[in-house]
């Protein structure tokens, strides 16, 4: 399967595209996937779960500074400064992303703590050693050039700092040709080149300097919110059609209600996983 490139132009316009879609009926604050257990049962509940998982995940507290890559609209960072009180920082390569992370910050009553700019991460605009812990969520998969990314990551943490990187990877390498179809119809629709392989990634991380990695697959507790969005593929697909149809929305909109119902399939069998990383720079 070849791999599609995608330039920073291309990936911001299918997230203005999306932007109404994703805010009805998705989430104002989150652009990822949610975290179903017990207790979080609900599509609300487990938007604010996904960001406390990932926030206990990186491990942090007040005392830290913390970088949030491709932020989307803040609700990990916002989350952070509200319940951890920690300094977080913020970039995107979308000003609308900027802007409405601003927006969630000063609602949640976090604008002091928090700072969101526009940003590359492949030219991350902060001094080394700047950070004690740096996350990424579902937004690493958009690069071309993940090994750069990594490096960037590494430059800007402090020794001792913390990595966290949860997105969609690959787990096997022979695909049919059905399956790789399948996948290619996600990664398009998603403005996405391609997952990295799980042991490629990993080995990407230790080359680069990063110790102590670790992997693990969120299967269980995103793929009823896969689910949800399989559902709301079949519900709004057919009127995206006819809104575009009538001039009113973009073929792209069509093309992410198409991708909503194969990111269950590729999930569900297999094809690709969801999970993240996390790792550590020596002191």
């Amino acid at each position: 399967m070849q791999t599609q490139r995608f330039d920073a132009d291309e990936i911001v316009d299918f997230y203005n595209e999306t932007a109404w879609e994703y805010r009805v009926f998705w989430s104002t604050a989150n652009l990822h996937y949610g975290f179903y257990d017990d207790e979080s049962t609900t599509h609300r509940e487990a938007m604010v779960n996904s960001n406390r998982v990932y926030a206990d995940t990186l491990e942090v507290d007040e005392a830290d500074t913390v970088l949030d890559i491709g932020t989307g609209r803040g609700g990990f960072p916002t989350h952070v400064a509200a319940e951890h009180g920690a300094d977080v920082h913020g970039i995107d390569i979308d000003p609308l992303h900027v802007s409405e992370a601003r927006a969630n910050a000063r609602e949640r009553g976090v604008a002091q703590s928090t700072e969101f700019s526009v940003g590359d991460y492949h030219d991350i605009p902060y001094p080394d050693g700047t950070f004690d812990a740096v996350s990424g969520i579902e937004t690493v998969c958009h690069s071309e050039h993940k090994e750069r990314v990594l490096e960037e990551i590494r430059r800007v943490l402090a020794p001792g700092g913390r990595l966290m990187i949860s997105d969609g990877f690959r787990s096997r390498t022979a695909l049919t040709d059905p399956e790789a179809e399948k996948l290619r119809t996600v990664l398009d629709g998603w403005a996405v080149p391609d997952f990295a392989h799980i042991s490629e990634f990993r080995e990407a991380l230790e080359e680069v300097g990063f110790t102590d990695v670790t992997f693990e697959d969120h299967y269980e507790q995103i793929i009823p919110s896969s689910r949800r969005q399989w559902l709301l593929s079949l519900a709004v697909t057919p009127l995206l059609r006819i809104a575009a149809a009538l001039g009113l929305k973009s073929e792209s909109s069509v093309d992410q209600g198409v991708t909503l119902y194969h990111q269950y399939e590729i999930i569900e069998r297999g094809i690709a996983v969801h999970g993240n990383f996390t790792a550590e720079l020596p002191e």
